[in-house]
């Protein structure tokens, strides 16, 4: 080789390919790896208005140390996957989006109380039984947001008690003039039948338009159609109440990426483990995305190492997360509990 194609192939930059997000509630980082495997990383103050921004300002810090610019590096990515703890903090903290709730007449209490075991998730034996320690969680959604329509399907899927569309469109016309931004159905045993609850997702959409109202409806038979009705409701709830909010986010930062040169379609961190679009339907299996990365590179970093058996950590500004690798593995539940909530959904545990 001449000194001149020397020259010429040092001039020539590196490919980037793999871009890496983590968003939380202080710093935004992002990572960025080349095709050659040199990588390096970027960070910006989060901006909850606008989160866009802050992963335009931390890719920029990250590439200025390849004398690079955010337009230039963007357009050579194959991929992009992001994680974040927004929707996992909007759960702890109970600062979701404004549900509206219909579930069987006679069941309107269901969520508030829960299962029997949300009553003691996370307590130690002496917290359980101490009046001043023991003591529910705050529910997604207040009593006041939901409504109980009368119908009835049995454990078998036969319909026992037709559905009363009329109470349907007075729980709806209610639900919205009380100021619900997103509308769940979660009906007992739609999993086995789901005609009634489809029927009321229908006549919700139907006369949120009448009204001239801008609110998402959310059926479990079409998202979660599983056994366990705290666990099917919950997991419904959270697509509207957390999920929701962050999709608009997210939105926003795919938009902001193809506008300075993006051509890839932005992954996100899925709570069991791989990656799903932004535009996955069910975006709520992305609650712990953040954590759950960790822990995914935990496992990488203990096999270059030689551990099997580790526990990983992730001490944030809202939450303290933990999880174990065991044998070089994690466990995956498909009906966790988080934030004091029974779900349905799978998780790294």
């Amino acid at each position: 080789m001449t000194r001149a194609q020397t020259t010429e192939d040092a001039r020539t930059p590196v490919p980037v390919q793999v871009m890496g997000i983590d968003a939380g509630g202080t710093m935004t980082d992002t990572f960025f790896v080349r095709a050659d495997g040199h990588f390096v990383v970027g960070k910006a103050q989060s901006n909850p208005e606008d989160e866009a921004r802050a992963v335009m300002e931390s890719s920029a810090d990250a590439l200025e140390q390849w004398s690079r610019g955010v337009e230039e590096v963007y357009d050579e990515l194959v991929t992009c996957v992001y994680s974040g703890t927004a929707m996992l903090n909007r759960v702890v903290q109970r600062k979701g989006l404004e549900v509206g709730l219909i579930v069987n007449r006679g069941l309107e209490d269901h969520h508030r109380m829960g299962r029997a075991i949300q009553s003691y998730l996370g307590y130690g034996f002496e917290d359980r039984i101490h009046l001043n320690t023991h003591r529910y969680d705050q529910p997604l959604v207040p009593p006041e947001r939901t409504r109980g329509v009368t119908e009835r399907i049995d454990s078998q899927g036969q319909v026992v008690i037709p559905l009363r569309e009329d109470e349907v469109r007075t729980a709806v016309r209610e639900l919205v003039s009380a100021g619900a931004k997103a509308l769940v159905i979660s009906l007992l045993h739609s999993y086995k039948n789901g005609t009634h609850e489809r029927r009321v997702r229908d006549i919700a959409i139907e006369v949120t338009r009448e009204l001239g109202a801008d609110v998402p409806v959310f059926a479990s038979v079409d998202y979660y159609p599983v056994r366990k009705e705290s666990h099917r409701t919950n997991t419904t709830i959270l697509e509207a109440y957390a999920a929701e909010p962050s999709r608009r986010t997210l939105t926003k930062i795919s938009d902001r990426m193809r506008e300075v040169g993006g051509r890839f379609d932005l992954r996100v961190m899925a709570s069991h483990g791989g990656t799903i679009s932004w535009k996955a339907k069910e975006l709520a299996r992305t609650l712990v995305s953040g954590p759950i990365g960790g822990v995914i590179g935990a496992r990488f970093l203990g096999q270059m190492l030689g551990y099997d058996n580790i526990a990983c950590s992730d001490i944030g500004g809202t939450s303290f997360d933990m999880a174990l690798i065991t044998k070089g593995n994690f466990a995956i539940a498909s009906d966790p509990d988080m934030a004091r909530l029974v779900l349905s959904l799978p998780l790294v545990a």
